[in-house]
C-alpha cells in the first residue's frame, strides 16, 4: 500500500508539472473556477466532521479556511483514503475542485469550500516547536528545498546524506519567544550517520507546529540552519496573525 501510494504521489506531482502548476504548492489560495481538469495543490488540516446518515464527511480545511470536502477520491487506486486519515492530520493534496459547497454542507468553522476530487493525499509528519530552550550546538546539515508558512505551520522540505539506515531526527527551536523578531533554529540529528558526496540522499518534508508564536499582527522571523558546506544559513520570513 505504502507503495502504491508513493507512486500515485509522483505521477500526480509530474502531472501538475505538465500541466505548468507546480508552484501553486499553497501559494495563490484565491478563489478558483469550478474546472475539474485543472489540478491545485495545498498544504490543510484534515477536519472528519459527521455526514448525513451514519457517514462522516473528510475535511481538508486549507490554511486560509477554505473547507474541500473530499466527495471523490482517487489518491489510492480505489482504497479509501478516511482508513489512513486522521482528525488533525497535516497533509499536502493534489485536486481537483468540482463544485462549490451549500451553507448545509460547510463545517461551522468555514464560511466558504468546494467538493474536490482528491488525486494524491501525502500525511506529512508533525511535531510541537520547542519553546524557551536552547538548540544544540553539534547538528547535521541538511539542503533546505522549500518553506512554507501557513496559518499555525511551518511546513519544510529539505534533504540530508546519510550512510545508513539510521533514523534521523529533526527539531525547531525558538529560544527567545518575547523577541520581536524571532529566531528560529532547525537542527538536524544525524547520530553521526552522514558523509561525503556520493552517499545516500533521502528526502524529508516536516511540518512544525507554531501556533504558540502567533500574535494579533504579523511576526517577522529568521530560520536558521546548516547547510551541506557546514556553513550557517538564515531565511526570513513572516507568521501570518491570529
Amino acid at each position: 500500500m505504502e507503495r502504491l501510494k508513493q507512486i500515485f504521489w509522483c505521477l500526480a506531482i509530474g502531472l501538475t508539472t505538465l500541466l505548468g502548476l507546480s508552484g501553486c504548492e499553497a501559494e495563490d489560495n484565491t478563489a478558483p473556477d469550478i474546472k475539474d481538469d485543472v489540478y491545485i495543490i495545498d498544504y490543510g488540516t484534515v477536519l472528519i466532521a459527521d455526514g448525513y446518515g451514519s457517514s462522516n464527511n473528510n475535511y481538508i480545511i486549507r490554511d486560509d479556511g477554505i473547507a474541500l470536502l473530499v466527495i471523490r477520491d482517487q489518491s489510492f487506486t480505489g482504497d479509501d483514503a478516511s482508513l489512513l486519515i486522521a482528525n488533525g492530520d497535516r497533509v499536502l493534496i493534489n485536486y481537483n475542485v468540482m463544485s462549490d459547497l451549500s451553507p448545509l454542507q460547510l463545517p461551522e468553522s468555514c464560511k466558504a469550500g468546494y467538493a474536490i476530487q482528491l488525486n494524491a493525499l501525502l500525511i506529512l509528519p508533525c511535531q510541537q516547536t520547542i519553546i524557551g530552550q536552547e538548540p544544540d550546538t553539534e547538528c547535521s546539515p541538511v539542503y533546505l528545498n522549500s518553506l512554507h508558512v501557513g496559518k499555525s505551520y511551518l511546513d519544510l522540505r529539505f534533504d540530508y546524506r546519510s550512510i545508513s539506515n539510521k533514523k534521523h531526527e529533526f527539531k525547531l527551536y525558538c529560544p527567545n519567544p518575547e523577541d520581536e523578531v524571532i529566531d528560529l533554529y532547525l537542527v538536524h540529528y544525524g547520530d553521526n550517520d552522514k558523509g561525503d558526496d556520493g552517499v545516500m540522499v533521502t528526502s524529508h518534508r516536516i511540518s512544525f507546529n507554531i501556533e504558540a508564536l502567533r500574535t494579533n499582527t504579523p511576526r517577522m522571523f529568521n530560520l536558521h540552519w546548516i547547510d551541506m558546506q557546514d556553513m550557517d544559513k538564515v531565511h526570513t520570513g513572516t507568521l501570518n496573525a491570529l
